[in-house]
């Protein structure tokens, strides 16, 4: 199997409107903040599942957190079939436990909705 096919899929949760908040956030950083966030998530892209700290860890109930440490910044994500990684939610330390709960939030409503 050659790299290309091992790799992971990035796609992002969106709103009713079709808009992305872990997007949105993107576009507020700075190119050096967003630089670095690139890194880790072509990180996770690369190696998907098998990330763990620094770089990754499990929140549980399937929810992670990619985690970068310059700016300390967060984004929440779920692995799903077909080797997709959906990008949840997304903000920095200290409003860590807010975007863990909306997070948790829309993965839940997710997984209730492919269960329809």
């Amino acid at each position: 199997m050659s790299k290309e096919q091992s790799k992971w899929t990035i796609e992002y949760w969106c709103n009713d409107k079709g808009e992305s908040t872990v997007e949105e956030w993107f576009d507020s950083l700075t190119d050096e903040q967003f630089k670095s966030v690139a890194k880790e998530m072509k990180l996770l892209e690369l190696c998907g599942n098998l990330l763990k700290l620094p770089h990754s860890r499990s929140l549980k109930q399937k929810l992670f957190e990619l985690r970068e440490r310059k700016y300390s910044f967060r984004i929440y994500y779920a692995f799903l079939p077909n080797k997709i990684i959906l990008m949840l939610h997304a903000g920095n330390k200290k409003t860590q436990d807010k975007d863990i709960e909306i997070a948790r939030v829309r993965l839940a409503e997710l997984t209730r909705d492919e269960e329809k």
